[in-house]
């Protein structure tokens, strides 16, 4: 295939999304799960070094961040308040002078040597460019744990970063030696959890953690060094425009009303249909809406690390633009790349096109400037396929919208998740 064809592209993301779709209904999403968090040795030129940090008796984060989400809760949509856990955290690192067919190194008697397979590459790849050790995060699992499971988790993963509880194999990292990284999912997680520690900041709160005094405070910062994300999707209510006007060049199904988990012939199993039932796989359909969960209607980035996103030309480029457009507007340095008639995470489905090649430079050359404390001024360009030939956008219009528009669609968006009658308590299962 050429890469370098936009019709090329474009035939061969069309061919990707009919696959995409069908085999949504292979298998059961519990199934799906297992898939990509079973325990594989890893091979090859890493590490890995697995601990795990107990639930503190003696924490005040899990109350300050539900009170941050009860805070923006406008619409007062009923939520899942999750306990803290145990969390399941792993060091990953790079070893030099070492083939790819080579088996795991020994480390430290008890300690395991385990990452979800689906990331060994990516893992790898990015401790290599970066010279630097990767924290991975086992985070619970939506549907079974629905926001804000997850964005605890990661709440409680950087605190032990920066305050590590007695027995972590690490010691106390600054949050100026911190970038957030992440790709999809993953990328959404790390603006959100940025946005919670912005807002801890400005309200200058104490947050207890493992029995020790957290300040945050602009005189005591807690911001990262910078947060570097691929292919983030920022809107999961898929209201912006671009749900609808990129669907050629990507891959998942609109309107809502198509999404495979909620027609009749998706396969249930004990996670989904959830109990009870709702109309979307990572929280109550209203809560969509929430800036915590939708980071794209989030009203203030100032004060936030500087920014780095790529990705392609995808169906959350709106909400995408909406977020660097924001921090950019309120004195964020950011950085976004666009790549043409490219699909999302199109780096792991085409890992040897020149597009992705570049976009994985580009994020690892970004990750190393923010750990040395550099943020260049805003920059925004389209990447063209031809010769990957840039064209400069203007970070302070990169789409024309402004908040409030965004908040009304957004809101209105998820009135359109409706739980269908199958899948209703009493209604009919193919269990």
């Amino acid at each position: 295939m050429d890469f370098h064809n936009p019709k090329h592209l474009v035939a061969a993301i069309q061919k990707i999304r009919a696959h995409f779709i069908e085999n949504s209904y292979s298998a059961p999403l519990s199934v799906k799960q297992e898939e990509t968090i079973r325990n594989d040795p890893p091979i090859g030129p890493l590490w890995v070094s697995k601990f795990s940090v107990p639930e503190s008796t003696d924490d005040t984060s899990r109350d300050a961040l539900l009170r941050l989400i009860d805070e923006a809760n406008v619409h007062k949509i009923p939520y899942d308040r999750p306990d803290s856990v145990p969390l399941d955290l792993e060091w990953v690192g790079y070893r030099s002078n070492v083939d790819k067919d080579t088996p795991e190194s020994s480390i430290s008697e008890g300690e395991n040597q385990n990452t979800p397979p689906c990331y060994y590459k990516l893992v790898g790849k990015l401790a290599q460019g970066t010279g630097a050790n990767v924290l991975m995060v086992r985070q619970r699992l939506a549907p079974q744990h629905p926001f804000p499971a997850a964005l605890l988790d990661v709440l409680h993963a950087y605190l032990t970063l920066i305050n590590p509880p007695p027995g972590s194999p690490h010691e106390a990292v600054s949050p100026s030696s911190i970038v957030f990284a992440g790709d999809s999912s993953g990328g959404c997680l790390a603006l959100s959890l940025l946005q919670v520690i912005l807002q801890l900041q400005r309200q200058e709160a104490n947050v207890k953690f493992h029995g020790t005094t957290l300040k945050f405070s602009s005189r005591s910062p807690m911001v990262p060094a910078g947060i570097a994300l691929l292919s983030p999707v920022p809107d999961l209510a898929g209201a912006f425009p671009s749900f609808e006007r990129n669907s050629h060049c990507d891959i998942y199904p609109t309107p809502v009303e198509k999404l495979p988990y909620l027609e009749r012939r998706f396969p249930t199993d004990h996670i989904w249909p959830a109990k009870p039932p709702r109309a979307n796989f990572y929280c109550e359909a209203g809560m969509l809406a929430h800036p915590l969960v939708s980071t794209a209607v989030a009203d203030d980035w100032s004060g936030s690390c500087p920014m780095w996103i790529g990705m392609g030309q995808e169906q959350a480029q709106d909400c995408s633009r909406m977020v660097a457009q924001e921090a950019h507007r309120a004195g964020v340095s950011v950085t976004l790349r666009e790549y043409e008639c490219m699909l999302h995470a199109f780096f792991a489905v085409f890992p040897g096109a020149p597009q992705s090649k570049q976009i994985y430079e580009k994020w690892m050359q970004a990750i190393v400037q923010f750990g040395k404390g550099e943020q260049p001024p805003s920059s925004a360009c389209f990447v063209r396929a031809r010769g990957l030939k840039e064209e400069t956008l203007d970070p302070d219009s990169l789409i024309d919208l402004n908040l409030e528009e965004a908040r009304k669609m957004t809101w209105e968006r998820t009135h359109a998740y409706k739980v269908p009658s199958y899948h209703q308590e009493g209604g009919r299962s193919n269990l």
